[in-house]
């Protein structure tokens, strides 16, 4: 062993010790603060707190970005970031699960004041600790006294017809999650970004790129006065390669190469990331020179890789997480997202040959990490395997604490602030109905035969709703014609194919009318299941939880082949392309 190498280990042992005693005084800190509050915290009047908790996350975040071959910017920072959470009255009728429009203009408008995700200083110790805790909790205990209070009034002229209890006490617990997120070294991942961007310099067609890798380590401790505690880890590294430009005609469009892993030593190797580079630049000549669609197609579709898994992210999976409505002034507040299966339980969403499981507790499949995994949810609860579909028909909710009618416990999947998913897999238990992708074409083409349709359609990239909104949306000035609505998919790649086998790539069109029935008329599937990372979109609103707005997850499936989608040309005005061509020869 290298002296230089022992070096770094006893620095490292060093450095973990010192982390677990700083840990022990933070959380020390936090239990005290709870204690006090919970026993002193009052204003004559008003409700006293029966429930309190502290959330503590700290993140040490590395980001590089090149372009063309060279860095655009590096960022390397620390910080800290508490939340508060206090119940006021008891678990029958609590100040949560009501919404106020006032809410956004009063309580915690400034950040001396703000108790979710308020930055605090990140050399912390017991007394600087207490001090944040102590203010935030303040203005946290303000905030939902009143809540509580008009939550109160609103009530008192209606007859309420769900009574369900606001929150579901739970007993003492002490959990630990806590491992190293290996070695990332950021200067050879600016070189890699660096190289990786530089195979996007020479294309003709490509008006703008980007190449990034962001390294995100984050601890958290978590305290509350139910006596449950837990201190965690979360890893996750991912590279991001969007490229975007216009056609002659002006429609812009893009592709993208996205890999996500726990640790820098879980991504692709070197050879693999040039190579898929060089495939998406490879792929957006063949997307700039494709015929745009120009009529709606009706029939079956062929859900392939990437664009199986998306479309279970984008339309399916939301629908798998309880939510409950919250109460307003003027009653119920009804949400029509994502809430087709809130009242399915018992009901068939599926064909009965497919079920669904959601086990965050997988940590591979076959050599892919999957960064959906997780042991310990963030409300303290162990992450359980839940059967969601068994046989097409719907047996339960992912859940947090919060009850509903239905769902009355939490199945351990409450992360960024609500229920999520965290790794779905569809499994076919059916060998029958399981094809080669040869097969499965065949199929859809006797399909088109039957319905006298000349061509099908294989969709084998959709557009990530992360990457839309982070990276390609500014990338393209908000002009990329993006699908809105949650019955449409945007679409990366996609092709016609004729009953003599030929494949025509297409551009210009989008997914339209899909819905969770449209699961139902799946009639085959691939042979082969993999695997996929992604930032998925949160499913109840970051706004109404103070949450993160994309979380880690994964899909494992195979491809899909739908008996009845519709595929229809994106129908927008495009901005004018550049006068003259790129200079690149």
């Amino acid at each position: 062993m290298s002296l230089r190498l022992l070096s770094i280990l006893i620095s490292l042992a060093s450095l973990c010790s010192l982390h677990a005693s700083t840990h022990d005084e933070l959380m020390r800190a936090m239990r005290d603060e709870a204690k006090r509050a919970l026993a002193e915290l009052h204003v004559e009047s008003l409700q006293k707190p029966y429930y309190v908790e502290y959330l503590l996350t700290i993140k040490n975040t590395e980001s590089v970005k090149a372009t063309l071959g060279g860095t655009v910017n590096t960022k390397k920072g620390m910080s800290a970031v508490l939340t508060v959470g206090i119940r006021v009255g008891n678990p029958t009728f609590d100040n949560t699960n009501f919404f106020d429009v006032s809410l956004g203009f009063f309580g915690s408008g400034d950040d001396e004041e703000s108790f979710k995700n308020r930055r605090i200083p990140i050399e912390l110790d017991y007394p600087t600790l207490r001090r944040e805790l102590w203010l935030a909790t303040d203005a946290c205990y303000k905030q939902s006294a009143e809540l509580h209070a008009k939550k109160e009034a609103a009530i008192k002229n209606r007859l309420r017809t769900d009574t369900t209890h606001d929150f579901n006490p739970l007993g003492p617990a002490q959990l630990r999650d806590v491992s190293d997120h290996g070695i990332f070294n950021i200067e050879q991942a600016e070189s890699l970004v660096q190289e990786l961007s530089s195979h996007l310099r020479n294309s003709r067609t490509i008006s703008s790129s980007s190449v990034s890798m962001e390294h995100l380590p984050e601890t958290l401790l978590y305290v509350n006065t139910e006596g449950r505690e837990y201190i965690k880890t979360k890893h996750m590294i991912g590279i991001e390669v969007i490229a975007s430009g216009q056609c002659q005609d002006g429609m812009p469009i893009a592709e993208t190469y996205t890999s996500y892993a726990r640790t820098y030593a879980e991504l692709p190797a070197k050879d693999s990331l040039i190579k898929a580079v060089k495939t998406l630049a490879t792929s957006f000549e063949a997307v700039y020179a494709a015929q745009r669609l120009s009529d709606p197609y009706s029939g079956p579709i062929i859900m392939e890789g990437q664009a199986a898994h998306e479309i279970i992210a984008q339309i399916f999976a939301p629908q798998c997480i309880v939510q409950r409505p919250p109460l307003t002034d003027r009653g119920v507040q009804d949400n029509d997202r994502f809430t087709a299966f809130q009242n399915k339980i018992g009901g068939r969403v599926l064909p009965e040959f497919l079920s669904m499981i959601d086990n965050p507790n997988l940590q591979k499949v076959d050599e892919t990490s999957l960064v959906g995994h997780y042991s310990i949810d963030d409300e303290g609860i162990p992450a359980q395997m839940v059967n969601v579909v068994e046989k097409g028909y719907l047996k339960t909710l992912l859940s947090g604490r919060i009850p509903t009618k239905r769902i009355r416990s939490s199945n351990g999947h409450s992360r960024g602030g609500a229920p999520i998913y965290g790794i779905m897999q569809m499994m076919c238990l059916d060998k029958k109905k399981e094809v080669e992708a040869k097969a499965m074409k065949s199929k859809m083409m006797s399909l088109c035969k039957a319905r006298e349709l000349p061509y099908g359609i294989i969709i084998r990239k959709a557009l990530n709703q992360n990457i839309l909104y982070t990276v390609l949306y500014e990338q393209t000035s908000g002009e990329y014609p993006f699908a809105q609505g949650d019955s449409k998919m945007s679409v990366l790649e996609a092709y016609k194919i004729y009953p003599d086998g030929k494949e025509e790539r297409i551009r210009g069109g989008e997914l339209a009318g899909i819905s969770p029935a449209s699961f139902k008329d799946i009639i085959l599937v691939g042979k082969k299941s993999r695997a996929y990372n992604l930032l998925a979109s949160s499913v109840v609103s970051s706004f109404m939880t103070g949450g993160a707005q994309f979380i880690s997850a994964s899909i494992i499936t195979p491809d899909l082949l739908f008996e009845d989608l519709e595929f229809k040309p994106i129908e927008s005005d495009f901005p004018k392309p550049p006068l003259i061509a790129s200079p690149i020869e």
